[in-house]
């Protein structure tokens, strides 16, 4: 270069032109950065999205609730990125979540996260008690009473009479939720209720 100048092979103006014209172009990148950066850190109002969650900044990326951990209004949530199918929210305590992709993670969050809504996500719980007549009725008397929606029951008892009842229940949010199963572990003769994912 330096002896292309001085051979007048280029000009010293065309190197400056040169030189400042990726200088104009590093700068626009970063200006655009940062404005990306602005708006999702902005408290723009927010579209009303399916899966009831949103990312801060972006409206129209396509967003779902894994299947694997059955994320629900109050759990603590993260966004994985997936290849082409957009953005997959998860529990935070997901075993699912790789630390190794931690770059395809982004943070999530609830709409109305404060306020439970008209949305209604599927939860599984499983009820363990000591196998008895009429115990799946009363199980079912206690969810109803919370005016929860029970879209699947099974139940088994084992040879030592315990019986496992599995609930497929639609709650809007994890208070409602910690309402039926603190009701259920009112009824005599169980031992637990838990939440369960796959």
């Amino acid at each position: 270069m330096y002896a292309a100048v001085g051979f007048n092979g280029i000009t010293a103006q065309q190197v400056v032109n040169r030189l400042a014209e990726r200088q104009r172009k590093k700068r626009e990148q970063e200006e655009a950065i940062e404005k990306i950066t602005v708006e999702m850190k902005s408290n723009q109002p927010k579209k009303q999205t399916e899966s009831g969650v949103i990312v801060r900044g972006i409206d129209n990326m396509m967003i779902r609730l894994s299947k694997c951990c059955n994320p629900v209004p109050g759990d603590a949530i993260l966004g994985f990125i997936t290849k082409g199918r957009g953005v997959s929210v998860h529990r935070a305590d997901c075993p699912n979540i790789q630390a190794d992709e931690s770059d395809r993670l982004i943070p999530v969050e609830w709409e109305n996260a404060g306020s439970p809504e008209n949305k209604s996500y599927q939860i599984d719980i499983e009820v363990q008690a000591y196998d008895r007549t009429g115990l799946i009725n009363e199980v079912m008397h206690m969810v109803s009473e919370t005016k929860t929606t029970i879209t699947a029951v099974s139940g088994r008892a084992d040879k030592d009479k315990i019986a496992t009842i599995n609930l497929s229940i639609m709650i809007p949010h994890l208070s409602h939720l910690n309402r039926v199963v603190e009701r259920i572990k009112q009824i005599p003769d169980v031992y637990s209720v838990k939440r369960v994912t796959n």
